[in-house]
């Protein structure tokens, strides 16, 4: 089973918490904190507090203390802070943004602090038909909310460096002639707000529902079909290419439109596998690389043979 990274799992430093505290208020004490799993962006804790205005007895800390990824893109805590702003009267189950450090100047790292959303993941459900239903019916009504201005416009993952087939690919001629249908004209589509890294470890369940949709931070403005992509790939690999295709027709059916293959092919390409790590730390254990890559080279090869 792979170990998150001790910059992930470490405890955040005290001047971490001192921040919180001043951003919640006068009179606030942090009193507990916990790591919350399944994340691998960046590092997230659970922190009781007292003492803090609105009832608030928990808040979310999410602190971006990947110095690579912060190298890249700087601005990662002010783009997640932004998209929570935009969907704070959206009605959507998502956290509310209480406090940003975008430049880490007051925290140890850039970071966010937001309402906790009562849940958990869930990636074992009883009852897997509800459970894709569910997902795929909270996408329409985000993406109902059209553009946001200030963020990025989406761009594949995998454009941005030379193409490489996967070194672990005993099918490196599958992975070439994906790369080669995936280089022909996108399909036109109207952009929208599209969460961009949607899928099962980062959604909530209480009671057999869907609760919440968190880590905003890769938001951006794009084609609706990349989330619905995202979504494909990563249920391919935890459950099966029969759970991917089940969760598209549910999709189409809510949203009353087709999801053109060639979003899924693109994000295949940028996911190529879903990493075991992630999947581990929330709980399934199961899932290895030996058992990911297969199911995730059998879902390209299905999306090649429809675009081809």
């Amino acid at each position: 089973m792979a170990t998150p990274p001790p910059h992930l799992r470490r405890r955040p430093p005290p001047e971490a918490l001192a921040w919180v505290e001043r951003a919640l208020g006068a009179g606030t004490r942090v009193t507990s904190v916990r790591r919350l799993r399944g994340g691998t962006s960046a590092a997230v804790h659970l922190l009781g507090v007292s003492g803090a205005p609105r009832g608030l007895e928990a808040v979310v800390l999410r602190r971006f203390v990947r110095t690579e990824w912060l190298a890249e893109e700087p601005d990662v805590a002010e783009r997640e802070a932004r998209v929570l702003g935009a969907l704070r009267r959206s009605g959507l189950p998502v956290p509310e943004c209480l406090a940003a450090d975008v430049t880490g100047s007051e925290c140890d790292v850039p970071a966010v602090l937001m309402t906790r959303v009562p849940g958990r993941i869930e990636l074992q459900p009883r009852d897997l038909s509800d459970y894709l239903r569910q997902l795929a019916s909270f996408l329409p009504a985000l993406h109902a909310l059209g553009t946001v201005e200030g963020l990025p416009v989406y761009r594949p993952w995998f454009r941005s460096r030379p193409f490489e087939v996967p070194a672990w690919s005993r099918r490196p001629d599958l992975w070439l002639r994906a790369n080669e249908l995936a280089s022909a004209p996108p399909p036109d589509v109207t952009p929208t707000l599209i969460h961009r890294d949607y899928h099962p470890a980062n959604t909530l369940w209480r009671y057999g529902r869907l609760s919440g949709v968190t880590d905003w931070v890769n938001a951006c403005n794009g084609p609706p079909g990349n989330d619905v992509a995202h979504c494909r790939v990563n249920l391919s690999a935890l459950f099966g290419i029969a759970a991917a295709e089940e969760f598209r027709e549910a999709y189409e059916s809510v949203a009353g439109v087709s999801q053109h293959p060639y979003w899924d092919l693109l994000d295949a390409l940028d996911t190529s596998p879903p990493a075991s790590g992630q999947w581990n730390d929330a709980g399934r254990i199961d899932l290895t690389n030996d058992v990911l890559r297969p199911r995730v080279e059998a879902y390209l090869e299905g999306l090649v043979h429809r675009l081809n």
